[in-house]
């Protein structure tokens, strides 16, 4: 009976030992981690994009278009076209119905030269499929890259080439016999649309040079020799203005020429010793993924501090910096992804720049590659490292420690980890 009791009792000890021996070892550890907190950061992938945004005024030396009377105006070429004195830039028509046959009857045209071409047998005799085929493919591609690239003008020339090829496989191929069928069927609906109406006068071009469909106010007040005279506040009047000047347009202009295909832009950015006299940059318009080639032509100082106005210089022409005088626009000076590093969080060992990471318990000092450096005038207080495999330098996902190490704690993080490897050694 006093056996069983002792027992009972002397489990009961064990039982409480135990558990205080557990609560120990926890609270230790909850101890450990509470006061052996680190201050880190993990180590992610950033992007920077160098750009200069800014509202640029494209500049010209050009010549108004007018017409007076009521007619219906329908252009003939795209905004920037080179045409020759005298050629026909636009058509006029007594309502908008003549215009719209027409530019349907244009189409159907088009469309009937396309087939008569497809099944002439000059073309399908001597034209096999494989050449078609690859030809097709070629052309394809052509077209996903003006997309992209916001040519629109090549895109649709393309979209002709592959409709002509594709048109002559189907009648080598077998798959249609001929086209005569459509022709007859197109040259009935021809013949309705020219009942409607035909151009009763037309718009030539008054010189050799470059034609644009519309008009914003400024084609008098704004040229290359006057840009460099304007300050900040005309050039943030104008900007603001824009609206108000198209509305002062007369009635009668239906367009403008000039002589050359190159322009000038001028606008106010952030000073940067990088936009210099003389420089070749690179620019990029919000409404096409284009790129172009610049020269800075002039910098001078703007009434606010820390501006400047720059004139750019562009020899290059297309619908898309023509189709207007005021437009978004980037100047472009890379992009770099990589790690990114606080400013405070580098060290040295020797002559190495790096940073300490920590790994499990571990405190290793790791180097970086940089590839880039914020301004820390501008709030950029970091720099990018190369992000890389190479586990001497700082990896992804890495955790940077932030706060001071000294080489005490590298040896004892070093020490504890060696100590730990003994004991499960031991073990």
């Amino acid at each position: 009976m006093r056996s069983g009791l002792s027992n009972s009792i002397m489990t009961k000890i064990l039982v409480g030992l135990l558990g205080l021996l557990v609560l120990t070892m926890i609270g230790g550890q909850i101890y450990t981690y509470v006061t052996d907190r680190h201050d880190t950061q993990e180590a992610v992938l950033c992007t920077i994009n160098e750009d200069i945004s800014f509202d640029g005024i494209i500049v010209r030396d050009e010549t108004m278009l007018s017409y007076s009377g009521s007619d219906v105006v329908s252009y003939v070429y795209s905004d920037g076209s080179k045409v020759s004195e005298g050629d026909v830039v636009a058509n006029l028509y007594s309502s908008q119905e003549a215009a719209l046959a027409q530019q349907r009857a244009d189409e159907i045209t088009e469309e009937i030269e396309q087939l008569e071409r497809a099944q002439n047998p000059g073309t399908t005799d001597y034209v096999q499929p494989e050449t078609i085929s690859s030809k097709a493919d070629d052309y394809y591609k052509q077209m996903i890259s003006y997309a992209n690239s916001g040519d629109y003008e090549s895109l649709a020339e393309t979209k002709t080439d592959i409709t002509l090829i594709l048109n002559i496989y189907n009648i080598i191929s077998g798959i249609s016999e001929s086209y005569d069928a459509r022709i007859a069927e197109l040259s009935s609906e021809l013949s309705e649309l020219e009942a409607v109406g035909s151009a009763v006068d037309s718009i030539t071009a008054s010189m050799t040079g470059y034609f644009v469909s519309y008009c914003d106010g400024y084609e008098d007040e704004l040229n290359t020799e006057n840009v460099y005279d304007l300050t900040q506040s005309d050039i943030e009047d104008i900007i603001a203005g824009e609206q108000e000047a198209k509305e002062s347009v007369p009635d009668s202009a239906v367009g403008k020429m000039f002589e050359d295909y190159s322009c000038l832009i001028v606008g106010v950015i952030e000073e940067d010793s990088r936009v210099a006299e003389d420089v070749t940059l690179q620019l990029t318009l919000d409404s096409t993924s284009t790129v172009y080639d610049v020269d800075v032509v002039s910098v001078s100082d703007a009434q606010e501090d820390g501006k400047i106005i720059v004139v750019l210089s562009c020899d290059y022409l297309d619908e898309a910096i023509a189709s207007s005088r005021i437009q978004s626009m980037q100047l472009i000076f890379g992009e770099y992804s990589g790690l990114k590093v606080p400013r405070t969080a580098l060290r040295f060992q020797g002559e190495e720049k790096g940073v300490y990471v920590i790994l499990g318990e571990d405190i290793t000092f790791k180097k970086v590659d940089v590839i880039y450096e914020g301004d820390p005038d501008e709030g950029d207080d970091f720099i990018l490292s190369a992000n890389t495999s190479d586990d001497n330098y700082l990896r992804l996902y890495d955790q940077i420690l932030l706060e001071v190490v000294t080489e005490d704690d590298v040896q004892s993080s070093s020490s504890e980890s060696a100590d730990s490897d003994e004991v499960s050694s031991d073990t």
